[in-house]
């Protein structure tokens, strides 16, 4: 019996300028603090199951309101069933997003060789040298790449994205992620989620100069076509006019 961990029959968020289904998969192989889906964590977390069949029989019936189904988690290519749940949704001619942390180059690349896949969204932690740091995990850099440079050259779509906070990235790790990734065509630059974070230090986001969050929007923006901030709120009046917000 395959079984997800999560369900949000219904989303805007969750794929750029589609309406989707979200599903949540159990585990995860990094320790991020600031982590706001900790009960995916561990495959035996506290979120209540749901038989996948159940999804297929709602997508069944809703293909012509939904464009597409997204998989998250957790970390989906830990899942042993992701392959065979994206194969039911293709069947339905929906197309199919991954949120991954890029540690899966191997599942990646067969998916994307696959073409199962219509939009990578992977994560980018931190600057190379500072993953094991930032995600509290023993992190392959090796696989990282690999994943960054199977992105992009082989999916159809895709963004690079970092959650920002205060206390573990500065602008000078954001000018590394910068040289890192120069080439790519998307990057966005995510606000922390607080309030329910794995590390309950990271449950208060900490004051920031809005100034401080234009620099970083601005040295991003030399680097990449298109660049976003997401999830950040800036008053009107300090809000530069060339800064791009969604």
């Amino acid at each position: 019996m395959r079984l997800i961990q999560g369900w949000t029959k219904v989303s805007l968020l969750d794929y750029p300028g589609y309406l989707c289904s979200v599903v949540f998969t159990a585990g995860c192989n990094l320790r991020c603090p600031y982590c706001h889906n900790k009960n995916l964590i561990n495959k035996n977390g506290s979120h209540y199951q749901i038989v996948w069949e159940e999804v297929v029989n709602w997508l069944s019936k809703n293909h012509q309101m939904i464009d597409g189904v997204c998989f998250t988690g957790g970390e989906p290519t830990l899942c042993s069933d992701l392959e065979s749940m994206i194969y039911d949704v293709k069947r339905l001619n929906m197309m199919v997003k991954l949120d991954t942390n890029g540690t899966n180059p191997l599942v990646l690349k067969k998916l994307l060789d696959l073409h199962l896949i219509d939009f990578v969204a992977m994560d980018i932690k931190a600057p190379l040298d500072k993953y094991t740091q930032i995600c509290r995990s023993n992190v392959d850099i090796f696989s990282i790449q690999k994943s960054v440079e199977l992105i992009r050259i082989y999916a159809p779509n895709y963004e690079f994205r970092t959650t920002f906070h205060p206390s573990l990235l500065s602008i000078e790790d954001f000018h590394r992620i910068c040289e890192w990734l120069k080439g790519i065509d998307i990057y966005v630059i995510q606000n922390c989620r607080v309030g329910n974070n794995l590390d309950p230090s990271f449950n208060e986001l900490p004051q920031v100069d809005y100034k401080y969050i234009q620099d970083i929007a601005n040295l991003c923006k030399s680097y990449f076509s298109k660049f976003i901030l997401r999830g950040f709120t800036i008053p009107l009046q300090k809000t530069a006019d060339s800064l791009q917000r969604v």
